[in-house]
């Protein structure tokens, strides 16, 4: 019993030693697998795989790194080596995918951004490139390579507003003056592109400084200019280009247009005779440009050559009905209305039904600008017979009854020129002038709200119409609007701020609000404008209390517009009578059968539409 006690101790402490061994021999093989590898080991796995690349075992190589990295995924110099066997041994995917890796381990490592970069450039996606290269200069902006390398992906891909902005870096940083040279090449051909032809002159322009007497650069100069309506520029390039080459048909055309354009009527007269006397009268456009010159000639004051010239080209070709027409507007223009008439009547039996349309319309303008004629001479009668004829042929020529209102105005006659002028807003709303007309014939019999709202309507349309803001800022003031007068009478100044009329009102405003200082500062500036200004000089004096020298030295306050007060007593109140003098200036819109008119915009007051 006691022997079976001792072997059954004996085997239970046999057991507990053997777990004990078992539990210290697991704890310390964990402690072998967690503990890193050696430094060495690394160095010399890396060192390996040098010598495996040296030696171009690149299979065992790739075996040998593979089976490292499953170890240390971020040894990036491991990697590197791998990529580059990869790369030699063809497998370009591959090493791709770990310099790619890379990046993800060590995201500004230039190095490996430039390598796939590059290898983008060449395989795609371009987009990818692009993203790495603006990686590079976000910490490296001064990489001149990676600035060059992006113009030039930019403008494959058609990004071409960062082509611009990354090429005009490299022409800032650029000293050769040849490689300027190939730059501004570059960026004119990007600003073709862009549609910015201005600025692709300037770097033709440039460029031609650099190569005068290169004739494929002053073409495109001239092109470039053409196209910018740089109209002298292009001349003076057209020239040049004559000068080498001899003169060119096509050339000579544009001369001749240009002249037109810039209303060089001489010098456009002088281009189509060069023209005529080059071409052949059997040419397509010969007649026109036959036409073009007696157009020229006209405007030129040309009138009695014009005439005989066309004449002759009726002559020869009766049925050539532009030759008619410009014959019919030739007597327009020396006052041979009757002549002209006749001739577009003419036309008339000539031409098909919808080119007739326009003649009748012409015929109508033709009349209108007879009865003008007719009315300035004061045969007024005959003028209203005119005027009623002209709308038999169209009775929605809405010139024609504009004029007949600022006919009627200058006989008195407002009622009826205040129809007159609603009928011509009737057909064409957008007339400023037509406007202006109406509220000077409401304002002639009282109405002045009438004649306020339609002076409005008149500068709403166009606020440039000095005329209708200076009757307004009148109607305002009579209406004891003196806040909004003021303001409408300083705008005036800001367009023409010499007019002693205008200073001479805003400075009346003032006064009747109270503002004195204001009021003497702008009589004062009325009068050194205009120093035999009597109501200014009246006012200023009832001011002051003595007469007024314009060569005093003046001290002048700020010119912020007042809020609106009563007027004092015994002040007197703005007149338009200065605005609404005479009305046989006014200027109709311009038509090319009708004679040349004088401009709407002339900024005095002496007459109502001078």
């Amino acid at each position: 019993m006691n022997i079976l006690l001792v072997v059954g101790l004996v085997l239970f402490a046999c057991t507990i030693t053997w777990i004990y061994v078992l539990f210290v021999t697991s704890t310390v093989n964990e402690k072998k697998k967690e503990e890193p590898p050696k430094e060495a080991h690394y160095d010399d796995a890396l060192d390996r795989c040098k010598k495996l690349f040296n030696q171009g075992m690149h299979a065992e190589l790739q075996r040998y790194a593979q089976r490292e990295l499953s170890k240390n995924y971020g040894d990036v110099e491991l990697r590197r080596i791998l990529a580059q066997s990869l790369m030699l041994s063809g497998n370009e995917q591959m090493a791709i995918m770990h310099y790619e890796a890379i990046l993800s381990i060590a995201p500004y490592d230039i190095k490996t951004q430039e390598l796939l970069a590059q290898y983008y450039c060449e395989n795609g996606p371009k987009s990818r490139a692009i993203e790495l290269y603006e990686q590079i200069l976000l910490y490296d902006n001064g990489n001149v390579h990676a600035v060059e390398m992006l113009s030039k992906l930019y403008e494959e891909t058609q990004n071409y507003e960062k082509a611009i902005e990354t090429y005009s870096l490299l022409l800032d940083a650029e000293v050769d003056e040849q490689k300027k040279i190939e730059l501004e090449y570059t960026l004119a051909d990007l600003y073709i592109k862009t549609g910015d032809n201005e600025k692709a002159f300037e770097s033709y322009e440039v460029i031609h400084k650099s190569d005068p007497e290169n004739l494929e650069i002053m073409i495109v100069l001239a092109d470039l200019a053409y196209k910018n309506s740089y109209w002298q520029d292009c001349l003076k390039y057209y020239k040049k280009i004559i000068a080498i080459v001899g003169d060119d048909f096509e050339i000579l055309e544009k001369i001749a247009q240009i002249q037109v354009t810039l209303e060089n009527w001489s010098e456009a007269v002088s281009a189509y005779k060069k023209i005529i006397s080059l071409e052949d009268s059997d040419s397509v456009n010969y007649l026109y440009h036959q036409n073009e010159l007696c157009n020229a000639m006209l405007k030129n004051k040309q009138y009695d050559e014009a005439i005989d010239l066309l004449k002759d080209l009726l002559a020869q070709n009766p049925r050539e009905t532009s030759f008619a027409f410009t014959l019919a507007q030739a007597y327009t223009m020396i006052g041979e209305f009757r002549i002209g008439v006749q001739l577009y009547n003419k036309l008339l039996e000539d031409l098909p039904p919808e080119q007739g349309d326009i003649i009748i319309k012409y015929i109508s303008n033709l009349i209108c600008a007879w009865a003008q004629d007719l009315f300035k001479k004061g045969d007024y009668n005959q003028a209203f017979d005119k005027f009623f004829e002209a709308l038999k042929y169209n009775e929605e020529n809405d010139e024609v009854y504009f004029e007949l209102g600022r006919c009627n105005y200058h006989i008195k006659s407002f009622q009826d020129a205040i129809a007159h002028f609603k009928r011509a807003i009737s057909i064409k709303p957008q007339n400023s002038m037509y406007y202006f007309g109406l509220g000077c014939a409401q304002d002639e019999l009282g109405n002045v709200k009438a004649a306020k709202q339609a002076f409005f309507d008149a500068i709403n349309i166009d606020p440039m119409n000095i005329k209708a803001r200076i009757a307004y800022a009148i109607s305002l003031t009579k209406e004891l609007e003196y806040a909004q007068s003021i303001e409408q009478f300083s705008e005036v100044l800001k367009y023409i701020p010499d007019n002693a009329d205008t200073l001479y009102n805003l400075a009346l405003a003032y006064e009747l609000v109270g503002d004195i200082e204001r009021a003497i500062k702008f009589y004062k500036k009325a009068i050194d404008v205009d120093s035999e200004h009597k109501e200014a000089n009246h006012n200023i004096e009832l001011l002051l209390g003595e007469p007024y020298s314009p060569h005093k030295d003046i001290e002048y306050i700020d010119d912020t517009p007042v809020a609106e007060e009563k007027p004092q007593e015994n002040q007197e109140v703005i007149d338009v009578e200065e605005v609404q003098e005479q009305v046989e200036e006014i200027p109709s819109e311009d038509s090319s059968e009708a004679p040349v008119k004088e401009d709407i915009q002339d900024n005095s007051q002496d007459s109502m539409f001078s």
